[in-house]
């Protein structure tokens, strides 16, 4: 019997939208339902992840394939490519995610064929792209009425979202 494979969700949505606050909220939702959560962002822009000067750094600058940075509690991965392709695929992110999972969030790779959660600013239209490609399983319009400075989504909508979420990764489980 093989491993069943994670329910892979995409959050798309214009720069500013609202999305890694989306994610901040389904993460425990989905994890208070018994499900293991593992998130995945695109960094459409780049990203240095370690620090120069650093020993892991050193080690990846040198030309080490990959460098794994332990403590007691944590672990980083800093890997190139594995392809050498210019743009890195979603399918490369998930084979690196370490362990278990019920559950991917992928935030960005709108061009990947996922079931997506879309993310609009109030009165913004969704922008073509993020329709296409994998079933819309919501429409989050951010900010919904704002708390202080911070944007409130309505729980109506994370209740129906985290619901259909669970029951695609219950879909997975029993398909396994």
């Amino acid at each position: 019997m093989h491993e069943a494979q994670p329910v892979v969700v995409g959050v798309v949505g214009e720069s500013g939208s609202g999305k890694t606050t989306l994610l901040e909220r389904l993460v425990p939702l989905l994890a208070g339902r018994g499900l293991a959560v593992a998130a995945v962002k695109h960094a459409s822009h780049g990203f240095q992840a370690d620090r120069p000067g650093k020993d892991s750094h050193r080690l990846y600058r040198a030309g080490a394939r990959a460098v794994v940075l332990a403590s007691r509690t944590e672990l980083a991965v800093f890997a190139r490519h594995p392809t050498g392709a210019e743009e890195l695929r979603l399918a490369d992110a998930l084979a690196a995610l370490p362990g278990r999972a019920d559950v991917v969030l992928v935030e960005g790779f709108s061009w990947e064929a996922i079931p997506r959660i879309v993310v609009l600013r109030d009165r913004e239209q969704p922008a073509p792209q993020h329709l296409t490609g994998g079933e819309v399983l919501g429409i989050v319009r951010a900010p919904a009425p704002a708390v202080g400075r911070k944007p409130a989504f309505a729980r109506a909508q994370l209740a129906s979202l985290v619901e259909r979420i669970s029951d695609l990764a219950g879909r997975s489980a029993r398909s396994a």
